[in-house]
Parts: C-alpha cells; structure tokens; sequence
C-alpha cells in the first residue's frame, strides 16, 4: 500500500478533478504482476493501468489481489468502472485504503456482490493526507486553499536590497517545488507578482541524486506536470514582459482581474497566451470566494497560495484557508527596508493550527498544519 501511494503521487497536478490513485496487482504468489497510477484527468484509471500492465507482461491477474490506494469507481465516468474491471480479470482480493465519498462510490459493494473479498483502511490516514485537497473539494465544492510562506527567525519575507533573494536554501526550496507539483493550480497576487518576478513553475522536483521518499526502488519516472498559475491583478497591472507571460508554452497562466480593467491591458496579455477572466471586487480587492468559485468551475481541487503579507491577511480573514505551510529560514540576516509577515495590511489575524507537522529541510525548517475554522 505504500507502494501504491508513492506511485499515486505521480498523478499530481495532473488528476483535478479526480483523486490521485495508484494500484499494484499481485498473483497468487503474492508477487506483483503489474502496477500504475492515474495519470491525469479524462485518462484511465490506476486498475486500469495495472491491468493492461500486466497482460502486457503475459501475467495472469486471475485469482490475485489488487492494492488499492482509494476505493475502486461503480460508475460510468469517462472511463469504465474500475470494480467491474477488477471482477471480469478475476481478481479473487481487493485491498484498499481510503473509501471514496463521491458519486462513483459503491465499489467495495460491488465487488462483494461478486464474491470478491475486500478488506479496507490499510494506511487510510496516510491516503487521506495524499487526497487532501479531492476530499475537501468534494464536501466543499470549492478547492482546499494552502498559504505557503518562507520568512527569517525574525518574521521577515523579504531580506531587503542588497540582500539575497532568497529566504528558504536550496532543500526547503526543492520541497516547494514538490507542494507545487502536488498542486493542480498555483496562485500569487499583482504584488509579488511585481516584486519577484516569479516564474511559478516546477523546477526542481524531483532533485536530482536519488530516489524520492523510496518505499522500495525508484523505477518510474514523474512526468512532466506544471501547475495553472494564476496571478491576482484587479488593474491588469502584470507586464506583457514578465517571466510569468513569458513562459506560458511551458505552463498555463490566468489572470483575474476587476471588472473595470482596462480592455487594451486585457488584450496585450491575451495576445501573448495569457488568459484573462474579470471577478467581482470586494472591501479590498478581488472576492476571493469567487475566485475559487471560478476555479472549481474549472475543476481545480487543490490551490497553493504563496501569498505577500496583504494577501495571505486577505485569505484568513476571508475564513476561507484550509492548509498552512512556514518554512522558517534559520539565517535572520535582513536589511532595514525588509518587508515583514505582518505588513501594510496590519497584524496577520489570530489562527490556530492543528495536526502539526514540522520537517526540517538543511537548516531551515517547515511547520504545517490544518487552519482550525
């Protein structure tokens, strides 16, 4: 089962709106015989993969057992239910982790219906944790908002001129690179938009040197995945020559802007590849509920927000934050004109987190947990 949810990861970025799955097939010896994961929304399914894997490998699944890292579909989606796949291969055992709570639910009913044993819950919370975000979409209806930021021991998330510009070092920046590509979309605001200049794409995941949190070997590769960038820009003030309209071949952009941008700004952008969608405002700034209304309606499940010191004030004032991630940089060495977490917006509002988790990546440091609401 661990297997099967190292290999799910795969699928991030790419699955939204779906969960990230991933399957083993296993014979009657207990030896696997084929495995995969979803690759992407619209795609075939993990069982699916795992199946055709192992007829490619002249092995037979009949009477074996399928690991499972979600409850397999009943229903008739853009692809076949996966129970009834399981049950015509002859699959005598199926074992899953997490139950599936949206509509194609029922599988674990089916497949007993068919005499195919089932177990269920091996390492549900850690499938969980994976599924985060398709899970709170859908309760929510809404993607699962996680503020990322990276501040010194003094609370500062710039170090000011003259200084580098980077808070995190290189391992805490590579674990941001991995949020991202767990992410179907990455959002900024105007301000540091115009500030760093970002590029908010996935770099340097997975690093380079080894395998990757490794449950046994390392013999799949991660497909190249980019995350939507979104960019927050009530006036259309993001240049047609920035990195980040530079580089839409590589990875999409969106842009939300008021309804009273400019039309010529709005159609620069666009002849450039950018796409540019109006919002409601509200007390300052955009409405931030409908601008994740206008990303579940484009079926993202899942938004990491690296947010300036207003922005992320925003966001919690908002209520609507699920998930928050500090990576706390050990060196607190910062100029005079360094901006601080608690910035022209006031003190960050009061919040509390729960099921903390810290890592700890160099010297630098990485707290998370859930925004209690």
């Amino acid at each position: 089962m661990r297997r099967a949810l190292w290999l799910a990861e795969r699928g991030g970025g790419a699955t939204s709106p779906n969960p990230m799955v991933g399957c083993i097939l296993l014979g009657v010896g207990g030896e696997a015989i084929g495995e995969g994961w979803h690759a992407r929304a619209g795609g075939p399914h993990a069982e699916a993969v795992a199946l055709e894997a192992a007829r490619a490998a002249r092995r037979d699944p009949h009477g074996g057992t399928a690991v499972i890292s979600l409850e397999p579909c009943a229903h008739h989606g853009r692809t076949p239910p996966c129970a009834d796949a399981l049950v015509e291969a002859g699959i005598a055992r199926v074992v899953f982790s997490l139950g599936d709570p949206a509509a194609g639910s029922g599988g674990a009913t089916r497949l007993r219906e068919a005499g195919v044993e089932v177990v269920e819950g091996v390492l549900a919370e850690e499938s969980r944790r994976l599924n985060e975000a398709w899970l709170s979409f859908e309760e929510s209806g809404r993607p699962l908002v996680h503020l990322k930021v990276a501040h010194t021991l003094s609370g500062h998330v710039t170090r000011g001129a003259g200084k580098a510009r980077w808070i995190s070092g290189p391992a805490a920046q590579s674990a941001v690179h991995r949020l991202r590509r767990r992410h179907p979309a990455v959002l900024v605001g105007i301000g540091t938009a115009l500030a760093d200049d970002p590029l908010l794409t996935v770099r340097d995941w997975p690093p380079a040197g080894g395998p990757v949190d490794d449950p046994t070997r390392d013999d799949h590769p991660w497909p190249d995945v980019q995350p939507i960038r979104v960019v927050l820009d009530s006036g259309l003030r993001l240049p047609p020559e920035s990195r980040l309209v530079g580089s839409t071949e590589e990875a999409g952009l969106l842009v939300l802007c008021g309804e009273s941008a400019p039309a010529e700004r709005r159609e620069a952008l666009v002849e450039r590849g950018v796409e540019v969608d109006r919002i409601g405002s509200g007390e300052s700034g955009l409405d931030l509920a409908a601008v994740l209304g206008e990303l579940a309606r484009r079926g993202i499940t899942g938004l990491l927000v690296e947010p300036g010191p207003t922005l992320a004030a925003a966001f919690l004032r908002s209520g609507l934050t699920d998930r928050w991630t500090a990576f706390v940089a050990a060196d607190a060495d910062v100029a005079g004109d360094a901006v601080a977490l608690y910035g022209p917006a006031g003190p960050l509002p009061p919040f509390d987190l729960e099921d903390v988790r810290t890592a700890t990546h160099g010297r630098d440091v990485e707290i998370s947990g859930r925004v209690e609401t």
